[in-house]
């Protein structure tokens, strides 16, 4: 149960490109060193008895050495997850969890397929990264039988482009379930250590400024 979280929440995908010299696309080196942002997560059983629940959490990034997201909510049922790692969906992060090879280019976007440093349970994972360096999205097997597919969906807040919203789908014997998370109130720092306003996406595109 708990490895389809350690997923989700992204679950450890980082790599080492096939090519070392490969830069880091500058979609990485835009986005500042450091930045917060909230995140809710719906899930839901795909099968009886068709179970929904909240999960809310505060996402924490630091370049090339964290991302991931503290859970303040949680069901019982996920009573022992404390945190969800989404280093998967950050290239930044790649080099220090995962080897990769470039697999060629789909739908405009480049597909590499994922080797785990440090991870016995992944069994086999592929990313899809956009031109500009977001990831598209992820999909992944592990040793216990889980399939887990991530999309992800990226959009300009504060003047970053940055994720806004995943949805997943995982195959977890005897337990399907599909999750959608949002990431919000972006709070981004500069190098002087000065905020930005926080901001929303809003449904129309335009951004609500929340302080």
């Amino acid at each position: 149960m708990n490895s389809w979280l350690v997923s989700l929440t992204a679950t450890a995908i980082a790599v080492v490109a096939a090519t070392p010299a490969r830069p880091v696309p500058k979609l990485m080196q835009d986005v500042p060193a450091t930045y917060t942002f909230h995140m809710g997560i719906d899930v839901a059983m795909r099968h009886f008895p068709w179970l929904h629940f909240r999960m809310e959490g505060t996402g924490d990034y630091a370049r090339g050495d964290r991302y991931v997201v503290h859970l303040t909510q949680t069901p019982a049922l996920f009573s022992k997850m404390h945190d969800i790692d989404l280093s998967m969906i950050d290239p930044g992060m790649w080099p220090k969890r995962y080897r990769a090879e470039r697999q060629g280019e789909l739908d405009g976007a480049t597909v590499y397929a994922l080797t785990a440093l440090d991870d016995p349970s992944m069994r086999a994972a592929s990313v899809a990264l956009d031109a500009a360096g977001s990831a598209r999205w992820v999909d992944a097997q592990y040793s216990d039988g889980m399939h887990l597919h991530m999309t992800l969906t990226n959009s300009s807040v504060g003047g970053y482009v940055v994720p806004v919203s995943l949805d997943a789908d995982v195959d977890y014997p005897h337990m399907p379930m599909s999750a959608d998370a949002f990431f919000t109130d972006y709070n981004f720092s500069n190098q002087k250590g000065a905020r930005t306003p926080r901001t929303t996406p809003s449904a129309d595109g335009t951004r609500n400024h929340a302080s």
